[in-house]
């Protein structure tokens, strides 16, 4: 990390509370690349280690209480341990677990799945968001009978090899703005995958038509974001959705909501019923398990029944229809926990609660970022948003280059250290509020929020 005009180590505060963490990250990266389950969880110097959890808090196995907005990348929307979602899968656990046959909960839980979302009519388990949008794709390209995806630059929608194109790259490699190349995200993607992907810029309305009108005929679906918070928070602008929705009818792709980060987060009826726009297909988890392995996709009932095999013509039956399979699609456990967060996100006054806070700790920390003199851009929608370190405006992706990534990197560092999770140090990435969170909580976090830009208002 960098130092600052007064030579601090923006990283030593947290480091001095997390020493257990320091000893407990050299046994893990024994076992494990970087020492972690998942290599968003790394950065430096060490990650900590959460034992315990509650409510509106986590603890790390130094003793260290956290004021939690990471809330584990947006799934956490009642807080840690809700008691009704905690009993209910205490209830299944104790009822039956795995049976690879078909459970009435599952049923339950894809129940109130359809009955929540505009755009979904049937619809099929997963286990993660990563798995939804494979199974979407593959099956958008089995009901058109092409094989070309189109993605907005910058978008994560998982980590298959379809998806991980034109993630995050160089300017040189990712080309012209209003044309841009298609660039695999790491190694280990075979470049003939690149070729069946094309890149667009979001928010761009002349560009991605001309992108989506040359690729048509090859094209079967593009996936997107509603809102881009694969890469901080960039809102749709001037109609863009509906724009796209016009445009993807016309030209016969379907068009792909990714609503693993928005799905039941955004409202009951997800970012699809906050915008008004209805997708041919969503994908969704997170929010939807309550902090359980919960995913999934739909869409309408003529292109879901593209997983369902022929009956006759035995022969033709293994190249005739999209497959859809997983042994722990459906868990018992996690559609319990699944269709309990779904009947308190739909009966309660949940999205009023997580949205005013989300006004109120997102609006405070520009006004804090302001009055310390600090560049700062904070957006949000609902109960999602970020902070990108610069006073630039910020619609697209390569605006949000503009953003200083070290600087954002040693104000969480610092706020940590204060006891506080602004999501992650990735500038790219974003944070939450939640049912459990309180306007006193907010306004502390506020505080220290105020006290960590203090320390990095210095030079870069």
């Amino acid at each position: 990390m960098s130092l600052g005009d007064n030579e601090r180590d923006h990283a030593r505060p947290l480091e001095e509370r997390t020493q257990k963490s320091r000893a407990f990250h050299e046994r893990a990266e024994s076992v494990t690349p970087l020492g972690v389950e998942s290599n968003v969880r790394s950065f430096d110097p060490y990650p900590f280690y959460v034992e315990e959890t509650d409510g509106s808090y986590v603890y790390d196995m130094d003793d260290n209480e956290y004021l939690d907005f990471l809330l584990a990348l947006g799934p956490i929307i009642l807080g840690h341990g809700h008691p009704e979602v905690k009993d209910a899968v205490k209830r299944q656990v104790d009822k039956s677990d795995l049976t690879a046959t078909p459970q009435p909960v599952a049923i339950q839980f894809m129940e109130k799945v359809v009955e929540m979302t505009p755009s979904i009519e049937r619809v099929r388990m997963a286990n993660s968001g990563t798995e939804a949008t494979m199974h979407a794709i593959r099956v958008a390209r089995s009901y058109t009978g092409k094989d070309k995806i189109a993605k907005p630059e910058g978008g994560y929608a998982g980590a298959h090899d379809y998806a991980l194109q034109s993630v995050y790259a160089s300017e040189e490699a990712l080309g012209p703005a209003d044309e841009p190349n298609t660039v695999s995200y790491g190694t280990g993607i075979p470049d003939a995958v690149s070729d069946t992907v094309v890149a667009f810029p979001f928010n761009d309305k002349e560009a991605t038509e001309k992108i989506l009108r040359k690729h048509a005929d090859d094209t079967a679906a593009v996936i997107i974001e509603p809102v881009m918070f694969s890469c901080g928070c960039l809102k749709p602008r001037d109609g863009y959705h509906e724009f796209l929705r016009e445009l993807t009818d016309e030209l016969g792709i379907v068009l792909i909501w990714d609503e693993v980060m928005t799905g039941f987060r955004l409202g009951p009826q997800s970012a699809q019923g906050r915008f008004g726009v209805t997708p041919d297909m969503t994908t969704f988890a997170k929010a939807a398990g309550g902090g359980y392995q919960v995913a999934g996709f739909g869409g309408k009932t003529e292109i879901m029944e593209e997983i369902i095999p022929p009956k006759k013509k035995e022969e033709s039956k293994w190249n005739s229809s999209a497959f859809h399979g997983g042994t722990y699609n459906g868990h018992p456990v996690a559609a319990a926990a699944g269709l309990k967060t779904l009947e308190i996100l739909d009966e309660r006054d949940v999205y009023e609660h997580i949205d005013g806070l989300g006004d109120r700790l997102f609006t405070g920390l520009q006004e804090v970022a302001d009055d310390v003199g600090i560049d700062a851009n904070v957006q949000h929608v609902g109960s999602m948003g970020q902070v990108y370190m610069t006073d630039a405006d910020i619609h697209s992706y390569r605006d949000s280059w503009k953003a200083n990534e070290e600087q954002f990197a040693d104000w969480w560092l610092e706020s940590a250290a204060g006891g506080v999770l602004f999501g992650n140090p990735m500038q790219g990435e974003r944070f939450f509020t939640t049912y459990t969170h309180t306007e006193e909580q907010v306004d502390h976090a506020l505080e220290v929020a105020e006290d960590a830009f203090r320390r990095v208002d210095h030079e870069y």
